[in-house]
This record gives C-alpha cells, structure tokens and sequence, in this order.
C-alpha cells in the first residue's frame, strides 16, 4: 500500500513524497539498496521527475538485472517519463531491446501517463508493423490500453482505422470492440464534464 501511496503522491505533486522518493532515487543510482515494499514507486518517482540520463540508468538496470520481477518493475517505470524526448527514446529502446512477452508492459504504463497518452496514437500507427509481431494476447493489450486514452484526441481517426482492421486479426475483435466501448465512454465523460 505505501508503495502506490508514494507515486500517487508525488503525481499529485507532494514535495515531501518526491523528496524522499527522490532521496531513494539517489541511493539507487550510487549502488545502495531501496526496500522492495517501495522499489517501484521510487523507480517510477525517479522517471517522472527525471530527464535522459534516468532513462540510460533505467535501460541500463533493466539489462543488468539478474531478478525478472525487478525487470518488470523497471519496465512499468519507465513509462513514467514526462518529457517527450525521454518517452519517444523509451519506445523505441523497448521495441528494440525488451523480449517479446514483456514489451507491452511500458506501453500499458505510458497510457496511464498523461504526459504520454497523447503520443501513443501516433507512435501506434508509426510502428503498426512491429505491433502486429507481438503476440496475439500481449498486441490486445497494447491495443486496450492506447485506445480509450489516446483516442479521445484522434477519435474519428481510431474509428476509421478500426471499422475493418478485425478482418484478418480476429483473434482481436473482443480487445478490439471492448476498447472502442471504452473511447465512447471516455468520449461521452468528457463532453458531459466539459465546462
């Protein structure tokens, strides 16, 4: 529980949380050790507050790693990143360099970023051919996760690009009609909380 505790906290821009998250951070990057309780909330503190080098530093502990429960960990906090220089060089490291079972895991990440949803439309459609390699069951993630949250701002486009698209992947027709159900209803819960 502290664990998600202390990065909702620091989103929600506790100087206190990041602080010590930050602190925890540091003791990272210089080799010493962070309670597992916390070590996701400090990794994904670090992204978003960080900047290029927390991203090598990042990638460089995903590689070395010899735990693949830190792996994944890593992975979920490196869709944390703000910038959008760091969240495009982060994309295409794991397209490059993550195994093909965890590569969903920073694009799920990233669509809980509000930082990074805007981009992933875009970046979906840029590197469709590569998606299309993943696994079936992993690729409907990718695809749950991107299009309710970045649809909103390409809504029409995500339509058009969706009405046929089963043909030929049915294995994805559920992800896919669940995820347009939810772009509607993210769609009508803005428009019904507009000011």
């Amino acid at each position: 529980l502290r664990d998600q505790l202390l990065f909702e906290a620091v989103q929600c821009g506790s100087s206190q949380a990041a602080e010590f998250a930050l602190q925890r951070m540091g003791d990272l990057t210089r080799g010493k050790t962070v309670h597992p309780d916390i070590l996701k909330s400090v990794l994904q503190a670090g992204a978003w507050h960080g900047a290029d080098r927390d991203a090598e530093w990042l990638t460089r502990r995903f590689q070395q790693s010899p735990s693949e429960h830190e792996r994944l960990t890593v992975l979920a906090a490196i869709g944390c990143f703000r910038g959008r220089a760091e969240i495009e060089r982060v994309l295409d490291w794991m397209l490059e360099s993550v195994p093909p079972r965890n590569k969903f895991i920073p694009v799920v990440a990233m669509a809980a970023n509000p930082h990074a949803a805007p981009l992933l439309w875009d970046w979906y459609r840029a590197h469709l051919s590569q998606l299309e390699k993943f696994h079936p069951m992993l690729y409907e993630r990718v695809i749950a996760a991107i299009v309710p949250v970045a649809g909103p701002a390409h809504a029409a486009a995500v339509r058009r690009f969706f009405k046929d698209y089963p043909q030929g992947h049915e294995k994805l027709t559920d992800a896919i009609r669940l995820s347009l159900e939810r772009l509607e209803i993210n769609l009508r819960m803005r428009r019904h909380n507009a000011p």
